[in-house]
């Protein structure tokens, strides 16, 4: 009996760790975790990898991330520090009054930390946003041209309409001054067009059946949604001088199960099981017409967009690109995965619009559109084939003058299998965006 114990004993402890070795190395169970996670960079075993230790190290950080089943211990071990202490491993989430979360960037945005970190002083920052206007009044007058329309969206923040959920030592740092309404005030006495959002949810605050921000969300919450859609698509009529269909609310969808933005925070924190959370709705929408003239709309934007794009409101476009912090192009009539500075198609692109949408967010004022007003001056530029291949060919040449600027792109040629003189054009180009972007900030 006692043998036959330590029998069943031994089959379950061996099948555990057949069960963890083959986890690991397949990964036949799809477990994840939600956020970004490191990989360790490849160490090839040589002798001296080996004697001084990074070899070991590499295995060790190896294990780590591919050990099997590791998912859920890890998420077991943020659960009993949540449950226990009400902490959490994610150093950006903040926690707030009444089980409200925040995004860390997004507190120090409201209490003057990123005003300080980035311009130093407020009298340099409205400096700096008086000659981001006359960059924009050029940019808005060069897509006219190209018979585009512009407009810009001031989108909130949740600090910034909720500050009295902020954790106390936040709460009460709350600088005077908010970057959006100063952006905002320029823009009315330039005759930008735009949206101000932040002043909208403000009047809203308290007079709505459900939260405008979910408690364990960082953008807005998708019951403003319709709203949000359809005050955008009215200013571009009115822009456009074009008819634009209206957002129509087929259905609230009360859910607990939250969306990806609205329970995004949560997500975050990794834990074992769900928090509890209160009925939200998860709206299901529909166009009021979809036989009106479908224009194309090019949108500069951050993550708030990405509610937009997976609404109703993008197929009130013939074409909806977004071109995510003006870094990443996000197409789906080209196949292109790429950045914004390597995208060939990018003057067509602007060019076609009819109208180019900029969606931003407090804590990105300080990278203003993204650099978007020197990307599409080089995208004009890029137009100019004959003064753009004389530029290249100038930039190839000075890349060629510096050993170790043309050793690091040939030894990427030869790394990935690439023809070296399309890299060193690419290379080119992205040299070329840089100093066209540095040109305009030092203007």
């Amino acid at each position: 009996m006692k043998n036959k114990a330590f029998l069943i004993q031994f089959v379950i402890l061996t099948v555990a760790c057949v069960a963890i070795l083959v986890q690991g190395f397949t990964h036949w169970v799809p477990l994840k975790l939600a956020g970004f996670v490191g990989q360790p960079e490849k160490v090839q075993l040589t002798w001296k990898t080996y004697s001084e230790g990074k070899f070991q190290d590499y295995l060790s950080d190896y294990a780590k991330q591919k050990g099997g089943f590791r998912e859920p211990c890890i998420r077991a071990y943020n659960q009993c520090l949540y449950s226990l202490f009400k902490k959490t491993t994610n150093d950006n989430i903040v926690f707030g009054e009444n089980g409200e979360l925040y995004l860390e960037m997004y507190l120090h945005e409201v209490t003057g930390k990123t005003l300080k970190d980035c311009y130093g002083s407020e009298d340099y920052f409205k400096s700096r946003a008086r000659k981001d206007i006359e960059k924009t009044l050029v940019l808005i007058d060069s897509l006219r041209k190209h018979n585009t329309a512009f407009l810009f969206v001031e989108a909130p923040s949740k600090t910034w309409v909720y500050p009295e959920y902020m954790p106390h030592p936040y709460c009460d740092s709350i600088m005077p001054f908010c970057v959006q309404d100063y952006y905002t005030q320029l823009f009315e006495e330039n005759g930008i067009p735009h949206i101000d959002f932040l002043s909208y949810f403000k009047s809203l605050k308290g007079k709505t059946e459900y939260p405008l921000y979910s408690p364990y969300g960082t953008h807005w919450a998708e019951s403003t949604i319709p709203f949000v859609a359809d005050s955008i698509l009215r200013k571009i009529e009115s822009l456009i001088g074009q008819e634009m269909p209206h957002i129509v609310c087929l259905d609230e969808n009360l859910q607990t199960r939250y969306s990806k933005q609205d329970g995004e925070l949560e997500d975050l924190m990794n834990l074992l099981f769900p928090l509890r959370k209160p009925a939200l709705p998860q709206p299901i929408m529909a166009l009021s017409d979809t036989t009106l003239r479908k224009p194309n709309l090019l949108v500069i934007a951050d993550s708030y967009f990405i509610q937009l794009q997976e609404s109703a409101f993008a197929n009130c476009f013939n074409r909806c690109d977004y071109w995510k912090y003006n870094n990443e192009v996000i197409t789906k009539d080209i196949e292109f995965k790429g950045k914004v500075s390597e995208y060939l198609e990018a003057y067509k692109t602007i060019d076609e619009a009819d109208l180019i949408m900029v969606i931003n967010t407090a804590p990105y004022a300080y990278n203003y559109m993204f650099g978007f007003c020197e990307t599409a001056n080089l995208a004009f530029l890029d137009h100019d084939h004959q003064r753009m291949e004389k530029l290249i060919e100038e930039t190839i040449e000075r890349i060629k003058g510096s050993t170790e600027w043309y050793e690091s792109i040939r030894r990427q040629a030869v790394e990935e299998h690439r023809d070296l003189d399309s890299l060193l054009r690419g290379h080119a180009r992205y040299a070329i965006w840089m100093d066209e972007k540095q040109r305009q900030e030092q203007q």
